[in-house]
Protein backbone atom coordinates (compact mmCIF):
# COMPACT_ATOMS: atom_id res chain seq x y z
CA UNK A 1 0.00 0.00 0.00
CA UNK A 2 2.78 2.61 0.78
CA UNK A 3 4.57 1.64 -2.29
CA UNK A 4 1.23 2.10 -4.28
CA UNK A 5 0.69 5.68 -2.43
CA UNK A 6 4.54 6.91 -3.26
CA UNK A 7 4.36 5.73 -6.91
CA UNK A 8 1.12 8.17 -6.87
CA UNK A 9 3.19 11.18 -5.25
CA UNK A 10 5.94 10.78 -7.68
CA UNK A 11 4.10 10.35 -11.06
CA UNK A 12 2.46 13.83 -10.95
CA UNK A 13 2.70 14.15 -14.15
CA UNK A 14 -1.02 12.62 -14.71
CA UNK A 15 -2.28 15.54 -12.27
CA UNK A 16 -0.53 18.24 -14.82
CA UNK A 17 -2.76 16.50 -17.68
CA UNK A 18 -5.82 16.48 -15.74
CA UNK A 19 -5.36 20.46 -14.73
CA UNK A 20 -4.49 21.20 -18.09
CA UNK A 21 -7.64 19.49 -19.39
CA UNK A 22 -9.67 21.29 -16.12
CA UNK A 23 -8.34 24.68 -17.57
CA UNK A 24 -9.09 23.82 -21.79
CA UNK A 25 -12.49 22.58 -20.48
CA UNK A 26 -12.84 25.83 -18.68
CA UNK A 27 -12.19 27.99 -21.61
CA UNK A 28 -13.98 26.09 -24.03
CA UNK A 29 -17.23 26.63 -21.87
CA UNK A 30 -16.01 30.29 -21.56
CA UNK A 31 -15.53 30.46 -25.29
CA UNK A 32 -18.50 28.73 -27.14
CA UNK A 33 -21.04 28.66 -23.82
CA UNK A 34 -22.74 25.07 -24.54
CA UNK A 35 -25.45 23.32 -22.55
CA UNK A 36 -27.35 23.94 -19.67
CA UNK A 37 -27.28 20.44 -17.63
CA UNK A 38 -26.66 23.07 -14.56
CA UNK A 39 -29.21 25.34 -14.95
CA UNK A 40 -32.25 26.44 -12.52
CA UNK A 41 -34.91 24.87 -14.29
CA UNK A 42 -32.64 21.72 -14.99
CA UNK A 43 -31.78 21.27 -11.71
CA UNK A 44 -35.69 21.86 -10.63
CA UNK A 45 -36.37 19.00 -13.36
CA UNK A 46 -33.87 17.17 -11.59
CA UNK A 47 -34.95 17.26 -7.59
CA UNK A 48 -38.61 16.69 -8.52
CA UNK A 49 -37.87 13.50 -11.18
CA UNK A 50 -38.86 9.80 -10.15
CA UNK A 51 -36.06 8.20 -10.40
CA UNK A 52 -35.74 4.49 -11.91
CA UNK A 53 -32.65 3.02 -10.13
CA UNK A 54 -32.89 -0.71 -12.37
CA UNK A 55 -33.09 1.99 -15.36
CA UNK A 56 -30.24 3.83 -14.32
CA UNK A 57 -28.03 1.22 -13.55
CA UNK A 58 -28.11 -0.51 -16.91
CA UNK A 59 -26.98 3.00 -18.77
CA UNK A 60 -24.58 3.37 -16.23
CA UNK A 61 -23.27 0.12 -15.99
CA UNK A 62 -22.84 -0.30 -20.14
CA UNK A 63 -20.69 3.10 -20.13
CA UNK A 64 -19.07 2.28 -17.66
CA UNK A 65 -17.64 -1.36 -18.73
CA UNK A 66 -16.87 -0.02 -21.85
CA UNK A 67 -14.94 2.48 -20.47
CA UNK A 68 -13.30 -0.08 -18.11
CA UNK A 69 -12.54 -2.86 -21.25
CA UNK A 70 -11.03 0.27 -23.25
CA UNK A 71 -8.49 0.81 -20.33
CA UNK A 72 -7.73 -2.34 -19.69
CA UNK A 73 -6.89 -3.40 -23.58
CA UNK A 74 -4.70 0.34 -23.51
CA UNK A 75 -3.05 -1.04 -20.37
CA UNK A 76 -1.82 -4.11 -22.06
CA UNK A 77 -0.46 -2.47 -24.93
CA UNK A 78 2.50 -0.39 -25.84
CA UNK A 79 0.47 3.16 -25.98
CA UNK A 80 -0.52 2.53 -21.83
CA UNK A 81 1.00 6.12 -20.68
CA UNK A 82 0.05 7.39 -23.66
CA UNK A 83 -3.65 6.62 -22.94
CA UNK A 84 -3.01 7.61 -19.43
CA UNK A 85 -2.15 11.04 -20.52
CA UNK A 86 -5.06 11.16 -22.35
CA UNK A 87 -7.25 10.24 -20.08
CA UNK A 88 -6.32 12.67 -17.45
CA UNK A 89 -6.27 15.39 -19.87
CA UNK A 90 -10.26 14.01 -20.66
CA UNK A 91 -11.18 14.30 -17.28
CA UNK A 92 -9.98 17.21 -16.52
CA UNK A 93 -11.25 18.81 -19.64
CA UNK A 94 -14.60 17.44 -18.85
CA UNK A 95 -14.52 18.80 -15.13
CA UNK A 96 -13.33 22.13 -15.89
CA UNK A 97 -16.13 22.04 -18.98
CA UNK A 98 -18.65 20.89 -16.05
CA UNK A 99 -17.20 23.28 -13.16
CA UNK A 100 -17.32 26.49 -15.60
CA UNK A 101 -20.99 26.10 -16.44
CA UNK A 102 -22.40 25.27 -12.72
CA UNK A 103 -20.13 28.05 -11.48
CA UNK A 104 -22.16 30.83 -14.34
CA UNK A 105 -25.75 29.27 -13.60
CA UNK A 106 -25.28 29.01 -9.92
CA UNK A 107 -22.50 31.24 -8.49
CA UNK A 108 -19.86 29.67 -6.31
CA UNK A 109 -22.72 27.05 -5.27
CA UNK A 110 -21.52 25.15 -8.57
CA UNK A 111 -19.07 23.79 -7.39
CA UNK A 112 -19.90 22.32 -4.61
CA UNK A 113 -23.15 21.39 -7.13
CA UNK A 114 -20.36 19.60 -9.40
CA UNK A 115 -18.67 17.72 -6.61
CA UNK A 116 -21.75 16.40 -5.50
CA UNK A 117 -22.58 14.91 -8.70
CA UNK A 118 -19.17 12.78 -8.22
CA UNK A 119 -18.78 11.92 -5.14
CA UNK A 120 -18.94 8.99 -3.66
CA UNK A 121 -18.69 6.60 -6.97
CA UNK A 122 -15.49 8.64 -8.90
CA UNK A 123 -13.34 8.00 -5.83
CA UNK A 124 -13.68 4.56 -6.96
CA UNK A 125 -13.65 4.98 -10.85
CA UNK A 126 -10.16 6.98 -9.26
CA UNK A 127 -8.80 4.03 -7.21
CA UNK A 128 -9.75 1.86 -10.13
CA UNK A 129 -7.58 3.83 -12.39
CA UNK A 130 -4.71 4.34 -10.25
CA UNK A 131 -4.68 0.62 -9.48
CA UNK A 132 -4.72 -0.70 -12.84
CA UNK A 133 -2.04 2.44 -13.83
CA UNK A 134 0.15 1.36 -11.01
CA UNK A 135 0.02 -2.41 -11.43
CA UNK A 136 0.36 -2.24 -15.65
CA UNK A 137 2.64 0.62 -15.85
CA UNK A 138 5.52 -0.71 -13.87
CA UNK A 139 5.28 -3.94 -16.14
CA UNK A 140 3.43 -7.00 -15.98
CA UNK A 141 4.74 -9.97 -13.34
CA UNK A 142 2.82 -13.20 -13.31
CA UNK A 143 -0.36 -14.24 -15.25
CA UNK A 144 -2.07 -15.20 -11.77
CA UNK A 145 -1.40 -11.28 -10.82
CA UNK A 146 -2.54 -9.81 -13.69
CA UNK A 147 -5.40 -11.79 -13.24
CA UNK A 148 -6.34 -10.68 -9.50
CA UNK A 149 -5.40 -6.93 -10.40
CA UNK A 150 -8.16 -7.34 -13.47
CA UNK A 151 -10.63 -8.86 -11.45
CA UNK A 152 -10.16 -6.47 -8.38
CA UNK A 153 -10.70 -3.43 -10.63
CA UNK A 154 -13.66 -4.94 -12.17
CA UNK A 155 -15.21 -5.43 -8.49
CA UNK A 156 -14.33 -1.92 -8.11
CA UNK A 157 -16.14 -0.51 -11.43
CA UNK A 158 -19.06 -2.65 -10.77
CA UNK A 159 -19.15 -1.11 -7.24
CA UNK A 160 -18.90 2.17 -8.45
CA UNK A 161 -21.60 1.74 -11.13
CA UNK A 162 -23.87 0.73 -8.38
CA UNK A 163 -22.94 3.69 -6.33
CA UNK A 164 -23.66 5.40 -8.97
CA UNK A 165 -27.18 4.52 -9.83
CA UNK A 166 -28.27 3.54 -6.33
CA UNK A 167 -26.79 6.31 -3.46
CA UNK A 168 -26.04 9.33 -5.60
CA UNK A 169 -29.00 10.74 -6.87
CA UNK A 170 -30.64 10.84 -3.43
CA UNK A 171 -27.43 12.23 -2.22
CA UNK A 172 -27.85 14.60 -4.96
CA UNK A 173 -31.73 15.59 -4.55
CA UNK A 174 -31.09 16.13 -0.98
CA UNK A 175 -28.16 18.29 -1.67
CA UNK A 176 -30.05 20.22 -4.36
CA UNK A 177 -33.36 20.44 -2.04
CA UNK A 178 -31.29 21.41 1.18
CA UNK A 179 -28.42 23.13 0.79
CA UNK A 180 -28.80 24.80 -2.47
CA UNK A 181 -32.80 25.36 -1.91
CA UNK A 182 -33.85 24.31 -4.50
CA UNK A 183 -37.40 23.15 -5.03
Amino acid sequence: MRTFLLWIVKNYRFLFWAVMGMILGTCYVKMWNMGDVFSKEYLIMYVNSEIIYSEVWQEVISHRLKNFVTLLIFMVTPLKKLYVYWLCLYNGFCLGLCMAKSVMYNGIKGIAIVFMWLIPHYIIYIMTVLLMCHYFLKGIDTTRKTVIITSLSLLLTLIGTFVESYINPDIIKWFLHKVCNII
